[in-house]
This record gives structure tokens, C-alpha cells and sequence, in this order.
């Protein structure tokens, strides 16, 4: 009876610490993840480009990642006028500021919206963002709930889709071809959805200049996408990176300069027109919707860095950053021009790609029997050329015949021989596949 009831009472010491020896008798990488990490990080998935450009050394040629061309930068007389007068204001320059970021700069960028993209918003309807990365996030967090439908195209924004899926959206794709968002396709699921009770919270869109299809959505689309989001009541992000690296005249105008309803949420950057290295970018949108933003941003960094929207309020203020677009555009198009150029010449006849008329891609599609990321790495170490695989940019799963090649930093002349060195690599992956099917 003694023995019977010690056993017993090992049992229960056992059951009721499970958890304990549990633990005990896990791994370091175990541990972290059963006691210290929320179910959220399940959802958080690497991005390819992040991963892709560690391995990227100086002997690569690297199509990949989306960094601008130095020569677009300041100078450095400039840089230093810019210094000056962050000096000159250092008692506001080095000190914590408004969460929705200095109204000094944010009347700047009014004015620069004003003069350049055709709406003027109002100082409350505007606020500073860490790049529009940190604009992504914060939307993430006050508008999606766990299943929220978010409709995305396809192929779309990698780091978008990070931020999106951490917040548990559910993703509707909408296919885009040469000349955007297929809005005739939103428009029958969406009549699909709502007929049953559904809704979406909101599009998301890169309509100048696509990352990472190159593409600029037609203006009959524009003002399609507008009507829908008024007939069936959701929001439209307009990320708009590109918008200012044009190379035609004919870019239609940005939905938020034609949105007569306040749908818009426009979403913009100086990373390109300027420098990444500032980290300053900034959304538009309704007064309430911007308030909850800001609630949003204080719980992550409190304001942004004062410093650094001094440097940029410079630069608006005097006309430098438009003063430099025209030369922006002349270098990028010279680069857009050499990849479009090489593919005409070296690239197979099955292989298509778009022609961007903005922006710092192009977007190629190869036949299905290609997979481009089972390729990558063969052709960074055999031909030292780099790409992106196009399938991280489909929340379907679709894209494995696809790649995004970047013509933003490399030269025109490394660009063309980037190019051969790839379409013999590609041409001879499909030859051997068509032997091998044949045989």
C-alpha cells in the first residue's frame, strides 16, 4: 500500500511538471521558441532579396537588389550647405520631436505634393515614416485583423507581404499584365465576395513603375480601381516609390490626385530621389486614418529622427531634390535602355520580359519547365550573375518560371555582358530539358 501510493504520487509530481522537464530537456533554439516567442513569428518569413544580397560579392554581377546608382546622390557641396543648416538648428535638429514628424517638414512636403503630383494635403493628413517601410507596418497594424482580406496583385511587393502576413491578412491576388492591376478580374471577386458577406479591407497597389513587374497601371484602370473601392467601400494603398524615375511623358497622374473620395492612402519615399541612407519616407491620407497611424508609431520609435528631417527639409526647401530628378531620370533610362537593349539581342526567343516605363525593373518569364530560384545559386557561382527568383513575389505560390532583374546600380556595359553571361545560362538550361523530354 506504502509503495502504491509513492508511485502514485511520482506520477503526479511527473504529470503536474510536465512542462518543466519539458523544457528542461530542450535545445537552446527549442527553448527560445516554446517560452519566448509569440505564435506571431510563425508568420514571419525572410525576405529572398535580404537573404539573396549576403551572398553577393565584388566579382558578382548582381541584377538583384533594388539599390540606387550613387551618381543620383547629393553632392557633397550639397551635403555640406544641408549640414550647415542642420547646425544652424541643432537645438531642434538633436532633440525628440512630434511623432507625426516636424511641421516644418511636413508643410514641405505639401508644397512638393502640390507642385508635383497634382494634390496638397493638409499637415494633419501627412505623416513621417521611417521609408515607406515603416508606412507598411503601420497600416498593417491598424487595419488588419487575423483573416482580414487584402487584395495584392500578382506578382507584388516582397516586404509588403512580410508585413501583411505578420498580421495574419488573407490574401487575394489580382493578375496584372503590361498594363497593370487586372480590374475587370478585382472587379468579379469582389462581386463574388460581398454577394456571400464578405469585404475587404483594402488594395494594395504600385501603380508607377511596379516592383516587381516594371509595369504602370493604365488610367482607365486608375479611375476602374477608384469606382470599385467606392462601390464596394474599402481603401486603396498607392505605394509609390517610382513614381518620380519616369522615362515617358505619358505616365498617367497618381490615384491619389484623382481620387475624389478620400479612398486614397498614399504611401511615398525619398529613398530613390535622394538616398536610402536618410531612411525618410511618409503617407497621405485621411485625417483619422493618419491619427491611428501616429497612435501606432509611438508605441515604435516615438518620432522620427529629427536630424535626419532636417537634412531632408533642406533639400525641399531649396529645390535641390527636384532641381536633381531630370538627371535621375537620364541615368536610369540609359540603364533601362542597355538591359532592354541586351535582352533584344542575347535572349531566347521563348523567353518574354516587360518594358518598363518607370521604375528599376524588368520582369521576365521563362517557360514553365524553368525554375528560377533551383537556378540561382548555380548561376551566381558559374556565370557570377545575380537575380531574384519570381516566385517570392506570388502569394499563390505561382512564379517559378519567373525572375525580377534590377538595372539600378550596375553600369550600361556590365548590364550587357550580365545579360549574355544569362541568357546562355538560361538558353542552356531549356536545351538540355528539351533533349532530355524529347530522348
Amino acid at each position: 500500500m506504502y509503495y502504491n501510493l509513492v508511485l502514485w504520487k511520482c506520477i503526479y509530481f511527473i504529470f503536474s511538471n510536465f512542462k518543466a522537464i519539458y523544457l528542461l530537456g530542450m535545445s537552446e533554439d527549442m527553448l527560445h521558441r516554446e517560452i519566448l516567442f509569440s505564435t506571431r513569428v510563425k508568420h514571419m518569413k525572410s525576405s529572398e532579396i535580404r537573404e539573396l544580397l549576403k551572398l553577393i560579392s565584388a566579382d558578382i554581377i548582381s541584377f538583384a537588389g533594388g539599390a540606387p546608382d550613387p551618381r543620383t546622390f547629393p553632392d557633397e557641396e550639397q551635403l555640406r550647405e544641408a549640414f550647415d543648416y542642420v547646425i544652424e538648428n541643432k537645438s531642434v535638429a538633436f532633440q525628440y520631436g512630434v511623432t507625426e514628424g516636424t511641421p516644418s517638414l511636413r508643410k514641405e512636403l505639401s508644397k512638393f505634393m502640390s507642385r508635383n503630383l497634382g494634390f496638397k494635403p493638409d499637415l494633419d493628413e501627412i505623416i513621417i515614416t521611417i521609408g515607406s517601410q515603416e508606412a507598411l507596418e503601420l497600416i498593417g497594424r491598424v487595419s488588419i485583423d487575423r483573416g482580414s482580406k487584402v487584395v495584392v496583385e500578382l506578382p507584388t511587393y516582397i516586404a509588403a507581404v512580410q508585413v501583411f502576413s505578420f498580421w495574419r491578412a488573407k490574401f487575394i491576388g489580382i493578375p496584372l499584365d503590361d498594363f497593370g492591376m487586372r480590374t475587370d478580374v478585382l472587379e468579379k471577386k469582389l462581386r463574388r465576395i460581398y454577394s456571400k458577406g464578405g469585404y475587404i479591407k483594402f488594395v494594395y497597389t504600385i501603380p508607377t513603375g511596379h516592383n516587381p513587374a516594371g509595369t504602370v497601371m493604365s488610367l482607365d484602370r486608375r479611375k476602374h480601381l477608384l469606382e470599385l473601392a467606392e462601390e464596394y467601400n474599402f481603401y486603396v494603398i498607392e505605394d509609390d516609390p517610382y513614381g518620380f524615375i519616369t522615362f515617358t511623358e505619358t505616365i498617367p497622374p497618381r490615384l491619389k490626385s484623382i481620387d475624389k473620395n478620400d479612398r486614397v492612402i498614399y504611401l511615398s519615399t525619398l529613398s530613390k530621389i535622394f538616398g536610402p541612407g536618410l531612411r525618410m519616407g511618409w503617407a497621405v491620407g485621411p485625417k483619422e486614418v493618419i491619427r491611428m497611424m501616429g497612435l501606432a508609431k509611438q508605441a515604435i520609435d516615438l518620432c522620427p529622427p529629427n536630424f535626419n528631417q532636417a537634412v531632408a527639409e533642406y533639400f525641399l526647401k531649396t529645390g535641390m531634390i527636384e532641381d536633381n530628378i531630370p538627371k535621375i531620370r537620364r541615368i536610369y533610362r540609359e540603364k533601362r535602355d542597355a538591359m532592354l537593349e541586351a535582352l533584344d539581342e542575347y535572349m531566347f526567343k521563348e523567353a518574354k520580359w516587360t518594358r518598363p516605363e518607370a521604375g528599376f525593373f524588368v520582369f521576365m518569364y521563362l517557360p514553365k519547365t524553368i525554375n528560377t530560384k533551383a537556378l540561382l545559386y548555380e548561376a551566381v557561382n558559374t556565370i557570377k550573375v545575380a537575380y531574384v527568383p519570381g516566385s517570392g513575389f506570388y502569394i499563390n505560390g505561382g512564379g517559378q518560371n519567373t525572375l525580377r532583374l534590377s538595372y539600378s546600380l550596375p553600369t550600361p556595359d556590365v548590364i550587357r555582358e550580365g545579360i549574355k553571361r544569362l541568357s546562355e545560362f538560361l538558353y542552356n538550361k531549356i536545351r538540355r530539358r528539351s533533349i532530355r523530354e524529347y530522348t
